[in-house]
């Protein structure tokens, strides 16, 4: 651990020292005191304190040629944080806000260079008014898809694997240092943001296949807007529910884009070095709503199709939390490493998701209950000759709603190969099984 990540934990952890002596008067998930103090009458003005922690218990079957410490691996099982987050948010004005959050992601015990606490969030907002408000600082503020963002009450152990896929190559951890405009106009709601991507690339340009360029990039535009049909969402923050079990009756349709200039570059058969354009452009419906209140059981559904366009035949392998340390060259596949599979590229992306809860296991208590979904990613991508579908299929159980909840998710993702044609075909189906527990503090 760095002293200046070092310092930045103190610096969170003292505030959430703070915070746990505060005398509250919200109600949690767990029917304690909230961790919210007003500072005046009408409650406007207020300092609060939020967070989350997820750990994974994991088998996964790896891909061809997975190293573990330089041993040859075909399965693997370990335990991991996915996340530990802890935020303040400050609002001294009915105008102004200003968030703090901390945290670390995917510890595992392969990761040994990431076990660190570090500065996520740092931004300020001032409201003129529902209809627009103006932030600027480093944030998951971003357009494009509903869960382009990042996790918020997720019906699935995780985000589907396309929605933050660009994670690392043009920001860190899905956060960037730009300003945004957001506002709500009826039942109508928009977000527009302009950042500063991160230079990570590493490679020179390919041929014929295109590549993060290592040259400065251009300013990351992107929006997302959205049209409510029944109730109108939160937009306080950027993040958007997966499910609201039950909670509120949602039908939302929104569309978005997210845009770089010169993001990308590739050779041409001249060799020449050509530099693209990332464009990206997606459509979301998203649904959810209570079947019975008294008993609890709720629907929601959620389907998405993305057109993206980063250049000839790019693919991007991701290995979310990887087990994997390295991959042995001569007999890796296509995906690489450990559980790395497609999750982007150039060509079109499509993603449904269903699920709900089930009637409460003792209507008085109303804390306890389960909740099965699906979800199915189908990507056809130009660098890839065969579609790239991965399933999951996951039941959770809600002990003290949506705070305190054990998720069992089984997911199975494609292997990629070069055929003897050089077409990048699936040769092999692989397993992943998750056990995360999440619990959640406000």
């Amino acid at each position: 651990m760095n002293r200046k990540s070092f310092k930045t934990g103190l610096v969170v952890l003292s505030f959430m020292s703070m915070g746990a002596v505060v005398k509250a008067q919200k109600k949690n998930d767990f029917n304690n005191p909230g961790l919210t103090h007003y500072l005046n009458d009408e409650h406007s003005r207020y300092i609060s304190f939020s967070g989350y922690a997820e750990l994974w218990a994991r088998y996964t079957q790896m891909n061809p040629g997975s190293l573990i410490n330089n041993e040859a691996t075909s399965g693997a099982s370990d335990l991991s944080l996915r996340r530990v987050r802890v935020k303040m948010t400050y609002k001294p004005t009915e105008k102004l806000m200003f968030v703090l959050q901390g945290g670390t992601t995917n510890v595992n015990v392969n990761a040994k260079a990431s076990n660190y606490f570090d500065l996520l969030d740092a931004y300020a907002e001032y409201n003129f008014s529902d209809k627009i408000a103006f932030g600027a600082g480093r944030s998951t503020w971003r357009g494009l898809s509903r869960f382009t963002t990042g996790p918020l009450n997720t019906l699935l152990y995780d985000l589907p694997a396309y929605a933050t896929s660009n994670a690392g190559a043009t920001d860190y951890t899905v956060r960037e240092l730009g300003a945004y405009v957001k506002g709500q106009l009826g039942k109508f709601d928009y977000r527009l943001v302009v950042a500063d991507p991160y230079s990570m690339a590493t490679a020179d340009p390919k041929l014929n296949v295109a590549t993060f360029s290592k040259n400065s990039p251009g300013k990351d535009f992107s929006g997302y807007f959205r049209y409510a049909f029944l109730d109108k969402e939160n937009i306080s923050t950027p993040f958007n529910a997966g499910t609201y079990v039950g909670k509120k009756s949602v039908l939302s349709l929104g569309a978005g884009f997210d845009y770089i200039h010169n993001a990308m570059w590739h050779q041409d058969v001249n060799k020449n070095t050509v530099n693209d354009d990332m464009k990206n452009f997606a459509v979301d419906l998203f649904y959810d709503a209570p079947l019975n209140k008294e008993k609890g059981t709720s629907i929601s559904a959620y389907g998405m199709a993305m057109h993206n366009d980063y250049g000839p035949n790019y693919v991007r392998y991701v290995g979310t939390n990887n087990p994997a340390t390295s991959v042995d060259v001569t007999q890796a596949s296509l995906n690489g490493a450990g559980n790395a599979m497609p999750v982007i590229g150039t060509g079109n992306t499509y993603y449904v998701q269903l699920g709900g809860t089930l009637p409460y296991f003792n209507k008085d208590k109303k804390n306890l209950q389960l909740q099965p979904a699906v979800g199915m990613q189908l990507s056809d991508l130009k660098g890839l000759h065969d579609n790239a579908v991965i399933y999951d299929a996951g039941i959770s159980l809600l002990m003290n709603g949506m705070s305190s909840r054990l998720t069992f998710d089984a997911q199975n993702r494609p292997v990629f190969e070069n055929d003897p044609g050089n077409n990048a075909v699936v040769s092999d189906r692989k397993w992943q099984f998750v056990l995360k527990y999440r619990i959640d503090f406000n």
